[in-house]
Formats: structure tokens, C-alpha cells, sequence
């Protein structure tokens, strides 16, 4: 009888210490496993990345928002260009980007998007309150899309949001190029006329919004910059604003090639101090 209890304990002690083990190896297989699930999401975005997000958020703004100009001027066919620009800026590699930081924001911006592109090409045609709806969904997605997608510390960096700048600058420039008909690597010569008109509307849009983001940017200059700096920046604000007019009055696209790579980026060099 006693070798029996002893048998008996020797069994659920041996029980004991193996379920032990079992867990342990489980608990070690997690931690030896975390690492590599926190690596994943531990993408440092550089500061040239964060610029390129930044400037894309503010093309996404625009061509929204003249999607929403569009409908108020029951111009359906304008207004599902602009929607089609927005769904084929915010391309895979920007979803993947953001799904690193937060995967909800990156999910309810996607679908916020497709949503507006379905209600645009519905029949019969949309409201503009039906629309308005929707795009300010996609305008506080942005916003907190900026949240999680930049660092704090590049969210304030006036040489992060000067090459953002630049971006959109490059961005604006594109556009104008689409709207004269001009093919990418060609010559502008016999393309005098704005042939495409949603094109031109978001080259102005987004024009705008590279005086938005230089004022942003702007304010981020420590007061006691040099008086370089301080004419730098006055400088570049006189160019920006010269492109807004010269697009608004739809000046030869040469024109505007030249402003841009002449007078627009050494100023944006200068004022904040890019590479």
C-alpha cells in the first residue's frame, strides 16, 4: 500500500514538473517570438518620408475638396476625376506605410475613400450634403492619419515640412503638365491650351496648398534665424505666391518650369536649409 501511494505521488509530481515544462516552452516560444513581431512595426520613417507623407496629405485635401466643388456645381464628370486622383494617390505603398503605424486608421481611410468614390459614381447623382458628409470623414482620417504616421519630432521640424513644400511644388507642377496635354519627357511646344480642365482645377488646388504648407513650415523658424534666413523665407513666399497667380492667369507651361527650378527651389534650399 505505501508503494503504492508513492507511485501514486511520483505520478503527479512528474505530471506536475512536465506541465511546468510544457508551459514554460510555450512562454518561451512567445518571447522568443515578440521580438521579431516588434521589429516588424518598428520602421523608423525617415525625415525625407515624413516630408512625402505630409505633402501627400495635403494633395489627398485637395482634390477631396474640389470633388465636393464639383457636385455643388453639378459637374459629376469633373468631380469623379478628382475622386479617381485620390484613390490611385493613396496607393499600396502609403496603405503599408501607415497599417505599420496604426492598421484601423489605415483600413477607415481606405474605406472612407472607396465610399466617396462609390457615392460619385452612383445614379442618380449625389447630393452635395451627401458628399460634404464624406469628405470631412476623409479629412479627420488625415488628421489623425498624420498623428500616428509622423513623429512628434519631425512634425515639428521646419526642414521636414520645407521639403514637403517642395513635394507639393513638384506635385503642382504635374498637374499643370496634364492639364496642357503635355506627355511626361516631351516637349510643350504646340500645347498652348488647357485641354484638361480637372487636371488645371488641381493644379491651382494644390498650389494653395503649398502656400499652406510654407506657412506651416514657416512658423517653425526659430525667431533668432539669421537675416538670411528671415529673407530666404520672405523670398520664397513671394515665389509661391507668384505660382499660385501664374497658374491662376494659365501661364505657358515653360513658364512655370522655369519659376519652379530657377527661382522656387534655390529659395526653398535657402529657407530651410534643404540638401
Amino acid at each position: 500500500m505505501i508503494e503504492t501511494t508513492n507511485s501514486i505521488s511520483m505520478n503527479k509530481f512528474t505530471s506536475t514538473v512536465l506541465a511546468l515544462l510544457f508551459v514554460g516552452i510555450i512562454s518561451l516560444g512567445l518571447v522568443v517570438i515578440f521580438p521579431f513581431n516588434h521589429a516588424a512595426y518598428a520602421h523608423t520613417f525617415s525625415g525625407g518620408e515624413s516630408a512625402a507623407f505630409l505633402a501627400l496629405v495635403k494633395i489627398l485635401q485637395a482634390d477631396s475638396h474640389l470633388v465636393q466643388a464639383s457636385i455643388a456645381s453639378s459637374n459629376v464628370t469633373s468631380a469623379q476625376e478628382h475622386i479617381k486622383a485620390v484613390a490611385e494617390h493613396l496607393d499600396a505603398n502609403t496603405t503599408k506605410e501607415l497599417t505599420e503605424r496604426n492598421k484601423l486608421v489605415a483600413n477607415d481611410l481606405t474605406k472612407a475613400i472607396n465610399d466617396l468614390q462609390n457615392t460619385v459614381n452612383s445614379k442618380p447623382a449625389p447630393t452635395e450634403e451627401a458628399i460634404k458628409g464624406k469628405v470631412d470623414r476623409i479629412d479627420a482620417l488625415l488628421q489623425e492619419a498624420i498623428g500616428v504616421r509622423i513623429e512628434k519630432s519631425q512634425l515639428n521640424n521646419s526642414t521636414v515640412k520645407g521639403q514637403a513644400v517642395g513635394d507639393i511644388v513638384n506635385e503642382t507642377l504635374e498637374r499643370y503638365r496634364e492639364a496642357y496635354g503635355i506627355e511626361e519627357g516631351k516637349g510643350s511646344a504646340g500645347h498652348n491650351t488647357i485641354v484638361n480642365m480637372a487636371d488645371y482645377q488641381s493644379a491651382q488646388a494644390i498650389a494653395a496648398k503649398a502656400q499652406e504648407m510654407f506657412n506651416e513650415a514657416k512658423q517653425l523658424i526659430p525667431a533668432n534665424s539669421t537675416s538670411t534666413t528671415i529673407s530666404a523665407i520672405a523670398k520664397l513666399g513671394n515665389d509661391l505666391s507668384t505660382l499660385k497667380s501664374d497658374i491662376d492667369s494659365k501661364a505657358p507651361y515653360d513658364k512655370v518650369v522655369t519659376l519652379i527650378n530657377d527661382t522656387i527651389q534655390p529659395s526653398l534650399k535657402a529657407a530651410f536649409n534643404l540638401p
